[in-house]
C-alpha cells in the first residue's frame, strides 16, 4: 500500500526526539522549534487513551497539539464541516538564475514575472483549506482547557509536508534522496506560512484554482491529512524519491487526494504520477482537477499588506537575528563534539 509507514506510538510523546535514520546526522537532536506533525488529542469522553488517533463520521471537530501559528505551537480544535475551499500551493525552491549586468549579477524573470530558477522542476507543494461561514479554528495555549474563549481564532491554514535535520541544516538534494531528514507533516496558519515561505525566505508562492471537490470530500481530504499528520510524528525518515515508500512534500498531498476522488479510467491513468516534485499544477490537470489552467494566483499580491506591515518587518528582523544564533551555537556544539 503506499505511503503505509510503520504506526507511531501515540502515548507517551517523546518531546526531544533525535535523527534516528541515516547515518550522516544519526543521535542528533531534531530541530523541533517550528516544524512538527500535529497530535491527535483523545476525546475527553474517552475513558483511557485509544490505541492509535481516530476521527469518527460523528465528529464535528477535532482537537490537535503543535499548530503553529505567530511562531507558538498551540492546542486547536479544528472544525470538519466547514470547508469551503481548497487548494493547492507550490512554488521553487532553487536558486534564481541570473545574468551580468552593469551593476553586478541580476535576477532573470518568464512571462509571468515570477525568477527564473536553476532547477525549474523542483517544486515544493502544499494544501491550503479555506473555512467558510463563522466557522474557525480555535488556538488555546497547549495543556490548557479548551472550553473558554480562544486565545486565537483562524479560519485559513496549510497542510505542509518538510524535510527536517538538526538546527542548521536545511534541506539539500543529497539528504533528501539519501533520507538523512525526517518528515514534518505540518499544520500551520496561512499568514504564518506567508510571513515564513514569503517574508522570511522570499519566495513565490502560485497558487491553483479551489479544488472541485464536494463537501463529503473536503471533509475526507482534511481528515485524512490530520491521520496523516498524527501518525507520522517524528518517525519517518524524508524521501525525495524512492521506487516505493517515497515520502516527499508532493507524494502525501497526492496519495491523500487520490483516496478520496473518484476518478476515470483516463484520470486513474494521470494518477500514477505522484511520487516527484515536479509540475504539482500538472499533476492536478491530468486527475481533471485544475478548472482554469490559466489561472496563476500570487500569494504575495493577496498578502500584501501584512508582508510590508512594519511588525512583520521587525519581526523578521528578531527572527532572522535568533536563527542566526541558533545555527553559530549548534555548530560550535558539533565542534566541540
Amino acid at each position: 500500500m503506499r505511503g503505509n509507514f510503520h504506526r507511531r506510538p501515540d502515548y507517551p510523546i517523546n518531546d526531544k526526539p533525535t535523527m534516528s535514520f541515516g547515518k550522516r546526522y544519526s543521535g542528533q537532536p531534531i530541530d523541533r522549534s517550528s516544524r512538527r506533525s500535529i497530535t491527535i488529542l483523545p476525546r475527553k469522553t474517552d475513558s483511557t487513551p485509544p490505541p492509535a488517533a481516530r476521527i469518527s463520521a460523528e465528529d464535528n471537530t477535532v482537537t490537535v497539539d503543535d499548530f503553529y501559528h505567530e511562531g507558538t505551537f498551540w492546542q486547536a480544535v479544528i472544525p470538519l464541516n466547514s470547508i469551503g475551499q481548497v487548494a493547492g500551493q507550490a512554488f521553487n525552491f532553487s536558486k534564481p538564475r541570473t545574468k551580468q549586468g552593469r551593476h553586478g549579477p541580476e535576477i532573470l524573470h518568464d512571462r509571468l514575472g515570477l525568477p527564473k530558477r536553476t532547477m525549474p522542476w523542483l517544486n515544493h507543494l502544499q494544501c491550503r483549506f479555506v473555512l467558510t461561514g463563522q466557522q474557525a479554528v480555535r488556538l488555546y495555549p497547549e495543556g490548557s482547557d479548551t472550553t473558554g474563549p480562544p486565545a486565537h481564532r483562524v479560519d485559513d491554514f496549510v497542510y505542509s509536508v518538510d524535510a527536517v535535520g538538526p538546527v542548521g541544516v536545511t534541506f539539500n538534494l543529497r539528504d533528501g534522496l539519501a533520507g538523512n531528514l525526517f518528515s514534518a507533516h505540518r499544520f500551520l496558519s496561512t499568514r504564518e506560512m506567508v510571513f515564513e515561505r514569503i517574508v522570511i525566505g522570499g519566495q513565490y508562492l502560485t497558487e491553483s484554482p479551489p479544488l472541485p471537490l464536494h463537501e463529503t470530500q473536503k471533509r475526507a481530504l482534511l481528515t485524512r491529512s490530520l491521520l496523516r499528520s498524527h501518525r507520522a510524528g517524528a518517525h519517518e525518515p524524508y524521501y525525495l524519491y524512492r521506487p516505493c515508500r517515497t515520502n516527499n512534500c508532493t507524494s502525501n498531498p497526492f496519495q491523500i487526494l487520490d483516496q478520496v476522488m473518484d476518478y476515470s479510467l483516463l484520470q486513474r491513468a494521470g494518477a500514477l504520477l505522484y511520487r516527484l516534485p515536479f509540475n504539482p499544477r500538472l499533476y492536478l490537470r491530468l486527475r481533471g482537477l485544475d478548472a482554469e489552467p490559466n489561472f496563476r494566483k500570487l500569494l504575495r499580491d493577496e498578502f500584501a499588506t501584512y508582508i510590508h506591515a512594519p511588525e512583520t518587518q521587525q519581526r523578521k528582523r528578531d527572527t532572522v537575528r535568533a536563527r542566526v544564533r541558533a545555527q553559530r551555537a549548534a555548530r560550535a556544539a558539533r565542534g566541540n563534539g
